[in-house]
């Protein structure tokens, strides 16, 4: 039985035909890859690490977001720090609340501030938190000069069939991950066109043909594998034997998903469907488009990838910056003129009325929840992958953050950070850090060091760290 498992490679790609064309899939990690403890393959070689960036557009209100007691009249919060488990946790604040299972595995970070000025509302921000450095002004365009967090970690643990993917999960090109100067990474918006990238077109052997994309729709990829996976599966143990039928079983119910978001999509205007299915999740009834469901099914599609190892880095914006997503959160409308009128999340940030008897900002702030559960769903959905005696979270680490604190203000002071994961134990969670005006770039050092980057140092001029936050690494 060893002689025969042998022969099993954690490199070995499971093959078939389909529409004609060579098709091939990844395996998840086995048992029998695995050492005995179940924290490491065979060969001696660690889970790889993996980096996410989790990204929204225009801010928190931080007097609910930062644990402790908050004003919401007077716009002000006194920290609590201390752990978030355990008899004695901290409470979490109103916009964190739903975080609440994730405490063991959650990080909150308080206190810092971005240090490269604010010149650009929103962009400023973004750019200091994520690339250490201010941006550029010529003439008109504003350039990134340097790469972003993501890419940084790119170059040094990339070394996988797609170094990166940059997702979003509004519809639209809405990244704000930077390869270099003005090299910006555009995101793929559309599921489908994911799926078919990391799942279909990408297992293509060189020199073939694409297929037509109809045919994905029609024929699964696991039915093109499944003679070689029912070989293989023979050859395995009990174990490994379940975890590659649920490694299949959530690939399968992924395409059939899609696919019947395609076939078959929810319409608020039946009458109007056209005949070919569209490419696009389409908008719910009330014309907003479905955030979280699509935020939902590209954390599926990471979590996949990150677990073949097709990637080891992943840069996902749920919101852009300074954009009017009309978030489907109910009952935040506007009433005009004797209507009631949705508004864009920017436009509320800056122009939302106080309404009598109610918090200031108080749409705002349910928008800003409705984001931190979408942020806690895609974590979740990360969590969920098996490896070994972890998950595959716990051998990564996301960073989740935006463009600015209070975003009427557009500040840079008290920078929202969220930290999900522990990098195979090197990143401290379960706790509230809080810092008293720092660097947030001293949070990239430590983030960077976390997953194996060789780096002393991170950020250029004012926005320069030449040591790690203290408290997040172990």
């Amino acid at each position: 039985m060893s002689h025969r498992k042998s022969k099993i490679s954690r490199r070995t790609m499971l093959r078939g035909m389909l529409g004609g064309a060579s098709v091939a899939m990844a395996l998840p990690a086995l048992d029998l890859f695995l050492n005995e403890n179940g924290t490491a393959y065979a060969d001696g070689s660690a889970f790889p690490k993996r980096f996410g960036v989790f990204f929204w557009g225009n801010g928190v209100l931080p007097w609910n977001w930062v644990p402790g007691v908050s004003d919401p009249i007077a716009g002000t919060v006194t920290p609590m720090t201390g752990s978030l488990v355990g008899p004695d946790a901290i409470p979490l604040s109103e916009q964190l609340a739903s975080l609440d299972d994730l405490r063991a595995k959650l990080t909150i970070v308080s206190g810092f501030d971005v240090k490269t000025g604010g010149r650009f509302p929103h962009n400023s921000a973004s750019c200091g938190m994520l690339t250490g450095s201010p941006i550029l002004a010529q003439g008109e365009r504003e350039i990134w000069e340097h790469p972003t967090l993501d890419q940084i970690v790119a170059q040094a643990i990339g070394d996988t069939r797609f170094r990166s993917l940059e997702t979003s999960a509004a519809p639209g090109d809405w990244s704000v991950s930077y390869s270099g100067a003005n090299a910006r990474n555009p995101s793929e918006s559309n599921p489908y066109a994911l799926y078919q990238r990391l799942f279909v077109e990408g297992f293509r052997l060189p020199g073939e043909g694409a297929a037509d994309p109809r045919v994905a729709l029609q024929r699964s990829v696991l039915d093109a594998v499944m003679e070689h996976s029912l070989d293989l599966r023979r050859r395995l143990g009990v174990n490994d034997q379940r975890r590659l039928d649920d490694h299949f079983t959530h690939v399968r119910e992924l395409e059939r998903r899609l696919a019947r978001l395609e076939l078959d999509p929810p319409s608020f205007d039946a009458c109007r469907r056209p005949d070919a299915p569209p490419m696009d999740v389409p908008n719910d009834a009330r014309n907003r488009p479905l955030i979280a469901e699509r935020n939902a099914m590209m954390a599926d599609l990471l979590a996949l990838a990150l677990a073949c190892d097709q990637t080891r880095v992943f840069h996902h914006v749920l919101g852009k910056s300074v954009g009017d997503v009309v978030y489907p959160v109910d009952d935040v409308e506007v009433r005009e003129d004797g209507y009631d009128v949705f508004k864009g999340h920017h436009d509320l940030t800056h122009n939302e009325a106080r309404d009598e008897g109610r918090p200031i900002m108080w749409r705002v702030n349910e928008i800003t929840k409705y984001i931190v559960r979408c942020f806690g769903d895609f974590v979740r959905r990360l969590d969920a992958v098996q490896e070994g005696d972890g998950t595959l979270l716990d051998h990564m680490v996301v960073l989740g953050t935006t463009d600015s604190s209070n975003p009427r203000l557009h500040s840079l002071e008290d920078f929202p950070i969220l930290l999900a994961g522990g990098a195979d134990g090197r990143v401290v969670m379960g706790e509230h850090i809080r810092s008293d005006g720092d660097n947030t770039s001293r949070v990239g050092l430590a983030l960077l060091q976390a997953v194996g980057v060789p780096v002393g140092e991170f950020g250029f001029g004012d926005g320069l760290a030449t040591s790690p936050a203290g408290g997040i690494l172990r």
